[in-house]
C-alpha cells in the first residue's frame, strides 16, 4: 500500500552485518541507515515512500530514480527492496495528494502491490555519510584522487571544453551543457552532484574551483551568477550534467557497498539520461 504522508525510518536496533533466514525490508532499512555512519537526522526525507516495510526481502535494486521502467526490472529480476536516490512519485516528498485519480499513479501503485515491491528513498543519509556517498561515486567512475577533505579536485590542466568532452564520454551523457568561455585553462573542479542549490554553489564559485561540475540548478540562480562572475572578468566555469548522469555513479557505488553489508542479493539497475539532443 502507498502512503500519502510516510514518516521517516531512523535507526533502531543494531544489527549484526549479515543475517541468515528471511529478513524484512524495515530490518534491512534499520541496517543500512546504522550502517552508513551518518548519524541521526531530525529532519529527513529518506522514507518508506510504497509498499509495506515488514515484506520479506528477496533481493535489493539501487537506482537513481525509482521510475516505472526501474520498478519493472527490479520486479523482473526478483528484486523487491527499491533503494533510490529520486523519488519515484514525481515530488521530492512523494506527495500524494490530488494524484489519487491518476491514472499513471495507479499503474505505479498497482505494480508495487502486485509484486510485493518496498520503494525505500536513501537520499539525504547517503550524502551525510563521509565521503559523501555521491561524491565518492562519481570519483571513482572519472578515476579521480578525492581530495583530504571536501569536494575540490586536483585534475590534470585541460581546456574546459577537453574536460566537458572526456566527461560526456566518461559517464554516458550526450546532454552536458557548459558555461564559459570553452578555452579556459581549467585543473581545479568542484563537484556537486544532483541539485546545486543557489548558495552553496555560488560559495564554490567563489572558491579556489575553476570549475563547477554539477547536475543541475535553477538557470535564474547558480548559472546566472557564474555568467555574470565572468561578464566582470572571473575566469569560472559550470558544467551541468543533468541530474540523473549526477547521481547514477553514486548510486552504483551503492550498490556495491551494500554488497558488502548484507548477503542478500543486490543488483544496480541503471536508468537512463531523460534528455536527448
Amino acid at each position: 500500500m502507498v502512503e500519502s504522508k510516510p514518516a521517516p525510518v531512523r535507526p533502531a536496533s543494531p544489527f549484526a552485518p549479515r543475517h541468515t533466514g528471511p529478513i524484512t525490508a524495515l530490518q534491512v532499512i534499520q541496517l543500512v541507515l546504522e550502517k552508513v555512519g551518518a548519524g541521526y537526522r531530525s529532519s529527513t526525507i529518506d522514507h518508506v515512500s510504497a509498499g509495506d516495510p515488514l515484506t520479506a526481502v528477496t533481493g535489493i535494486a539501487v537506482t537513481p530514480i525509482a521510475s516505472l521502467a526501474a520498478l519493472r526490472r527490479a520486479a523482473e529480476r526478483g528484486h523487491n527492496l527499491v533503494v533510490t536516490y529520486d523519488p519515484g512519485f514525481w515530488s521530492t516528498s512523494d506527495n500524494l495528494d490530488g494524484l489519487e485519480d491518476n491514472a499513471l499513479f495507479q499503474m505505479k501503485r498497482d505494480l508495487i502491490r502486485d509484486r510485493h515491491l518496498v520503494v525505500f528513498n536513501l537520499h539525504d543519509h547517503w550524502r551525510d555519510r563521509i565521503p559523501d556517498g555521491l561524491v565518492q561515486g562519481m570519483a571513482q567512475a572519472l578515476g579521480w584522487t578525492m581530495p583530504a577533505e571536501g569536494a575540490v579536485f586536483d585534475i590534470a590542466p585541460t581546456s574546459l571544453l577537453t574536460l566537458a568532452r572526456g566527461l560526456s564520454i566518461r559517464i554516458g551523457d550526450s546532454t552536458i551543457r557548459v558555461v564559459g568561455d570553452p578555452r579556459l585553462a581549467v585543473s581545479r573542479v568542484a563537484l556537486a552532484p544532483g541539485n546545486a542549490a543557489q548558495m552553496p554553489t555560488i560559495a564554490l564559485l567563489n572558491g579556489p574551483a575553476d570549475v563547477v561540475l554539477a547536475g543541475y540548478c535553477r538557470e535564474w540562480e547558480a548559472v546566472e551568477y557564474v555568467q555574470d562572475m565572468i561578464a566582470a572578468g572571473a575566469r569560472k566555469a559550470m558544467i551541468l550534467l543533468g541530474e540523473i548522469a549526477s547521481v547514477s555513479p553514486g548510486m552504483k557505488a551503492c550498490a556495491e557497498w551494500l554488497k558488502g553489508v548484507t548477503d542478500i542479493p543486490v543488483t544496480y539497475v541503471d536508468t537512463p539520461p531523460g534528455y536527448w539532443s
